[in-house]
């Protein structure tokens, strides 16, 4: 069992974590709550996130927004540290495997064409095909003309660097075409002990390219919790995927949903997008569960208590934003921060018993937030 306080001879000590990710505000406020010293990465210099982190690591560079910024900044805090938690599909391996709580070696299932070969003869995927060669590309097209394709790369996450086929787009010497299924876009939420079975605790219907967002096509933009429409073949899929994939901690897995065909995208080894919207939903401390499951100790999840709304504005062109004023927003920079266009602004989180209600306040609240956009 892991403990939150140590002791060093004869004093006692609180335990350090260190998150990686992305987006780690909402994590690092839940492992806070259980009284972890936390140190966490993140893109951009969040105000709002320092009431929950003792550092923030921030890369220097703040035109690198690749994931490799965010481990080499990592690196340099691994030994200060008791354990370590990722939430984006880092390269686990460059990170010691007895501090790490979740899953270690991930290249199965974030090499999307190696998940893909693996899970294609089980389970419903969209075609896909590995290629180096735009020609050959357009020549599968050609001999489809009834689908649609995008090209993919075979290393991602939150629908960056997808697009729609087109011999336009610049490709790297390896990517992938994929056909693209039409349906809701859907996401499991479940927590796998170390035996690789799970607790399934809900599923949400993700928001993605939402114009209204100001996002690209397949940019990831939040999430409605739970699925009003979930299946047992979302919990039955998630929970053989788990002991395929050998699976442990907290983990999603990524779907669309069309009528009664349920296709699998991505399995997400990792604390997911839609950690804050699980836990206002349940009202449970996601952080903690993840530890416990981690560790064989059994979980309840709790019944659901109400919806919950997560959206991701992003700036429609260069300029400032003065949120502070504006409720029920997160991940806020300081106002005199020059967003580009295409850049997160602030996440929206609202929750509310009646799901109409909840979708209401975070419209309303998305208006306020491009209002103040100057």
């Amino acid at each position: 069992m892991i403990l939150l306080l140590k002791k060093y001879e004869g004093c006692v000590v609180i335990t350090k974590i260190l998150i990686i990710g992305s987006n780690t505000r909402s994590i690092s406020r839940s492992f806070k709550l259980l009284g972890y010293t936390v140190y966490a990465t993140s893109f951009y210099d969040v105000t709002d996130a320092y009431e929950f982190v003792d550092k923030l690591l921030v890369p220097s560079d703040i035109n690198d927004f690749s994931l490799k910024s965010l481990e080499d900044i990592a690196l340099d805090y691994v030994d200060d540290v008791d354990y370590i938690i990722f939430t984006s599909d880092v390269d686990t391996t460059r990170f010691p495997k007895s501090k790490v709580i979740g899953n270690y070696n991930t290249d199965l299932v974030n090499n999307k064409f190696k998940l893909y070969k693996f899970l294609h003869k089980n389970f419903l995927l969209p075609k896909t095909y590995k290629l180096n060669d735009m020609d050959e590309a357009q020549e599968i097209v050609l001999n489809n003309p009834n689908k649609k394709y995008v090209i993919k790369p075979v290393y991602g996450t939150g629908g960056l660097n997808i697009h729609w086929f087109s011999r336009d787009v610049y490709v790297d010497d390896e990517f992938l075409l994929q056909e693209y299924v039409y349906g809701d876009s859907v996401s499991s939420s479940f927590l796998s002990y170390p035996n690789h079975e799970i607790e399934f605790i809900t599923s949400s219907e993700q928001i993605i390219g939402s114009k209204m967002l100001g996002a690209r096509d397949f940019t990831y933009c939040g999430n409605i919790t739970p699925y009003i429409n979930s299946s047992s073949k979302i919990k039955n899929i998630s929970a053989k995927i788990s002991r395929m994939c050998k699976l442990v901690g907290s983990n999603g897995i990524d779907f669309v949903v069309d009528n009664n065909k349920v296709y699998v995208l991505e399995v997400n080894p990792r604390i997911q997008g839609s950690f804050e919207c699980v836990e206002r939903s349940f009202n449970m401390n996601l952080a903690k569960a993840h530890m416990d499951v981690y560790n064989n100790i059994p979980v309840n999840i709790p019944k659901v208590k109400q919806f919950c709304v997560k959206l991701i504005a992003y700036a429609r062109n260069n300029g400032m934003c003065n949120l502070e004023n504006i409720p029920y927003v997160y991940d806020k920079s300081d106002c005199s921060y020059i967003f580009r266009k295409g850049e997160p602004i602030a996440t929206i989180i609202v929750s509310d018993r009646i799901l109409e209600n909840a979708m209401s306040k975070a419209e309303r609240i998305r208006k306020s937030v491009y209002n103040s956009f100057i």
